[in-house]
């Protein structure tokens, strides 16, 4: 079985996100994005010493599959989500030999919600980004809680 690894874009962390993610992926190892300080893209490609993204990279290179968990949040991924996302399509242009080990992984999507509300194109920047960097897409899933069973959603 694939070595797999979940990166939670929830800003709770004991909230449904990563209820949903022991439940699904129990022995998966997990990286909340909401620990880790992530500076915001910009242009020049310049970030601090305290930024950590490429501290996650570098993690997420040595599993073969990587699991994006977000909440849905006002019809969307979760802004850490967003910035993570942001900074990963930069990869390739600003440390592109790290980037490039990320070529042939795989990759899946799990979102959750309290409503059955998302848009034909919600997976498309998760869809569009991983093909963009060369990870195998596999699916995207999105799930609903009720009396606190997860189900999967007909989106």
């Amino acid at each position: 079985m694939n070595k797999q690894i979940i990166i939670n874009g929830s800003h709770n962390k004991n909230g449904n996100t990563t209820k949903l993610i022991q439940e699904l992926y129990p022995e998966a190892t997990s990286i909340e994005l909401i620990d880790y300080t992530i500076e915001l893209y910009n242009y020049n490609e310049t970030y601090s010493d305290q930024d950590q993204f490429l501290d996650i990279i570098n993690q997420m290179i040595e599993f073969d599959e990587i699991i994006f968990a977000t909440p849905v949040y006002w019809y969307s991924m979760s802004s850490l989500m967003k910035i993570f996302f942001d900074r990963l399509t930069d990869l390739i242009g600003s440390q592109e030999k790290t980037g490039r080990k990320l070529m042939g992984k795989k990759g899946k999507v799990i979102t959750i919600s309290n409503g059955n509300n998302l848009q034909d194109n919600f997976f498309l920047p998760f869809e569009n980004t991983m093909n963009y960097l060369h990870i195998d897409y596999l699916e995207g899933k999105h799930y609903l809680k009720q009396n606190d069973t997860f189900f999967t959603s007909p989106i």
